[in-house]
């Protein structure tokens, strides 16, 4: 599920060429720490808008920042590189991309919790950034469109009493777009489980060790966006190429029409042909 290896050349290369002869749309403010865990903080880059304009002005996106359920510096580049910040920041939003921690140090859970957090940060600093902060919206790629879904089908009220100032925000967002997100972990092509939940260390800090075959099931649906679903969520966009050979063009799919079930809107751009990356 590594991104890097699979971009095609070409495709990198038309992005670096499109931007080539235009100064960038933005300013990049690198390595924001919004949170510590066990004494690391972790961070974000913001990508503000040099010349804001509508549609996006006045409005933030989170952008989750994770490829193989890794967050490395490398990742947030590749983003960079497809021209995601230009685009986004050319149309005046500004962009907030989070690390949540990478595979080894995190569950998906625990994933879950950083991005709840940085999300918090941003409404508590929305001011300073200029952004509105009940009108932001959340997006993802692979793994960090699954991590994306987790956190909008499990979005989070503010508790006013919380110690924790952060705490104070919810984590509601108003809008969600995802390319091709694992959603269904326990239906991959007809088997158990999705990349075998990346050796059981995306639900067990310590893998399968000692773990039942219940244990493992019940976790893997615990942070399976489709079983997560219910009325009142946020529009869902979702892109996924129909030959995609890491991710199954099926788990978009599953999420649309589980998402429709509900009474919710979901809307599928299908990519003929397209393949993960």
């Amino acid at each position: 599920m590594r991104i890097l290896p699979k971009i095609a050349l070409a495709t990198v290369v038309f992005v670096l060429v499109a931007f080539a002869d235009d100064a960038s749309p933005y300013k990049q403010t690198m390595n924001v720490v919004y949170v510590e865990r066990d004494g690391v903080g972790l961070l974000m880059d913001v990508f503000a808008p040099l010349q804001p304009t509508d549609p996006g002005k006045g409005l933030g996106i989170v952008c989750v920042i994770s490829g193989a359920w890794k967050s490395e510096r490398f990742i947030l580049d590749a983003h960079t590189n497809f021209g995601i910040f230009d685009i986004l920041c050319r149309r005046g939003y500004t962009v907030f991309a989070v690390r949540p921690g990478s595979l080894a140090l995190y569950t998906a859970n625990q994933m879950l919790e950083n991005i709840n957090t940085g999300i918090r940060y941003v409404k508590a600093h929305a001011a300073e950034y200029g952004v509105d902060p009940e009108r932001m919206g959340l997006i993802g790629t692979s793994a960090g469109g699954h991590l994306t879904l987790l956190a909008a089908t499990r979005m989070a009220p503010g508790d006013a009493n919380a110690e924790e100032p952060l705490d104070h925000f919810s984590t509601q967002v108003r809008a969600v777009a995802v390319f091709c997100p694992p959603t269904d972990f326990l239906d991959w092509n007809g088997k158990k489980y999705g990349l075998d939940l990346m050796q059981g260390q995306l639900i067990f800090r310590d893998g399968f060790a000692n773990k039942s075959n219940r244990d493992i099931e019940d976790a893997a649906k615990d942070i399976s966006p489709v079983y997560r679903v219910h009325p009142g969520m946020p529009p869902f966009l979702l892109v996924h190429g129909d030959a995609d050979s890491v991710v199954p063009f099926h788990q978009s799919e599953k999420f649309v029409e589980a998402v429709q079930q509900a009474g919710g809107s979901a809307e599928l751009i299908v990519k003929k042909g397209g393949d993960h990356s």
